[in-house]
């Protein structure tokens, strides 16, 4: 399950409720979430301050950022 989807879920939303609140289709969220769609950064921190986070902590997981820095 993807980061987008489980943190969703975490704050209690459905796939409808947060698609509604956003003022986008259900289907369009749905593709966010799976990696099918790329979003503009306006969209992601759309996305992100309904769910209480930063974009960067939402689309941006610390686990690629280590890994990244293991390279340097």
């Amino acid at each position: 399950m993807s980061l987008l989807r489980k943190t969703r879920k975490k704050k209690g939303y459905s796939l409808e409720e947060a698609s509604q609140k956003l003022g986008i289709s259900a289907g369009y969220l749905s593709q966010i979430e799976l990696g099918q769609r790329q979003v503009s950064r306006e969209r992601a921190m759309q996305i992100a301050a309904l769910y209480g986070l930063s974009h960067e902590d939402l689309f941006y997981p610390t686990r690629f950022a280590r890994k990244m820095e293991r390279k340097d």
